[in-house]
């Protein structure tokens, strides 16, 4: 799936652009891109994701959590993605 993500680390660092994304049995992962470039990978083990909530942002649902002292806010793009993530993510760390 693909949609928007800010991540912001301890040092104010901000990326935010796009992710494609995937789960797998027991992680996360995301390639970081900006265009047609694809920036990095990120593999996030899902029983090392912290303080998961999922809040409104202008009107929005933004899905937040915590992994490697940085904090993860996918933003949604759309309805089918946006519950497609949410309930992924409330399962996998509820798991």
């Amino acid at each position: 799936m693909f949609t928007y993500i800010q991540i912001t680390s301890r040092d104010s660092d901000t990326f935010k652009g796009y992710v494609d994304y995937e789960f797998s049995k027991d992680n996360l992962s995301m390639t970081l891109v900006r265009g047609m470039k694809t920036l990095r990978r990120i593999n996030i083990p899902i029983s090392e994701i912290t303080d998961l909530n999922v809040d409104n942002f202008y009107g929005e649902e933004r899905i937040n959590f915590i992994y490697d002292s940085k904090k993860y806010s996918f933003i949604n793009t759309g309805y089918g993605e946006s519950f497609y993530l949410k309930n992924r993510m409330l399962k996998a760390v509820n798991s």
